[in-house]
């Protein structure tokens, strides 16, 4: 599975801590969106793969009382964050944080009712594999539900990535960070679940709020920070045009203003199976 050096998704989730505030509701929508599809129970085994520093697992935490959440990524340093938020929220008990990788998941078989994936699954190398591990570690009648991009052709990438894709002479989207388009064609994600085996499938193409309680630039600045696979992009902006790039974002979401807060509109694509 490809994914960020364990060191740049700490300071990633150290980015995220910094901008606490601004950016609380940033994910909820899309976290609420793919809880929803799981269709957890309060007593559901659940597996979040990819977890980063902890969410959707922390969120998955919340709605427990006799279940659990097993959260797997292949970042340590990230998994620490996670193990710490959840101690900070008094989740520790509901919460088991396992570093390894999605294609070779490190529980036995049979044993989750649900697995989820919020913005991972665009990024394992053995896409097969990972959906063969899936089936496997779920108990019959599980389900599996993976959040992944729509098209980069969408509002909150037009006002940033595609400005400066639009300015910047020769600027492109490096290959890496386009990795995080390659399900926005309808049924492709459905396709994989279909190869693996996985019944009572289900896509929905969803258009969801993200709520930024700051300022225009503000956001800009948190998403040239937070954005590592397309730090190559930002670093291509010339020294003397970073005024005029952050003129043209700043302009670009400002459109999405709804009262203090900024109200952008994203894309994505939720898909569901049942073993």
């Amino acid at each position: 599975m490809t994914r960020l050096d364990p060191w740049d998704a700490a300071a990633q989730a150290r980015v995220s801590d910094r901008w606490a505030a601004a950016s609380a509701e940033w994910n909820t929508a899309i976290t609420q969106a793919l809880l929803t599809a799981t269709g957890l129970s309060p007593d559901s085994m659940v597996l979040d793969l990819a977890a980063g520093s902890g969410e959707p697992a922390l969120s998955i935490a919340r709605r427990l009382t006799a279940g659990k959440v097993i959260a797997i990524d292949s970042s340590l340093a990230s998994l620490l964050l996670a193990k710490t938020h959840a101690r900070e929220l008094g989740l520790e008990s509901k919460v088991e944080c396992l570093q390894g990788d999605a294609q070779a998941i490190p529980i036995r078989h049979d044993c989750v009712d649900r697995i989820t994936c919020r913005f991972g699954i665009m990024f394992m190398s053995n896409t097969a594999r990972a959906m063969s591990e899936m089936m496997r570690v779920l108990k019959p009648g599980g389900r599996v539900a993976l959040l992944a991009w729509g098209a980069l052709e969408q509002p909150f990438f037009d006002a940033t990535l595609g400005v400066v894709l639009r300015l910047v002479p020769g600027a492109r989207i490096p290959s890496e960070a386009e990795t995080m388009f390659r399900f926005a064609t309808p049924g492709s994600l459905l396709q994989e679940l279909r190869a693996a085996g996985f019944s009572d499938l289900h896509e929905k193409s969803l258009t969801l709020p993200r709520i930024w309680a700051g300022t225009p630039l503000e956001l800009w600045i948190y998403q040239q920070e937070i954005s590592t696979l397309c730090h190559p992009l930002f670093a291509s902006v010339p020294q003397g045009m970073k005024d005029e790039i952050d003129f043209e974002v700043r302009a670009a979401l400002s459109r999405f203003t709804d009262g203090e807060v900024l109200n952008v509109p994203v894309h994505v694509k939720i898909a569901v199976g049942a073993k």
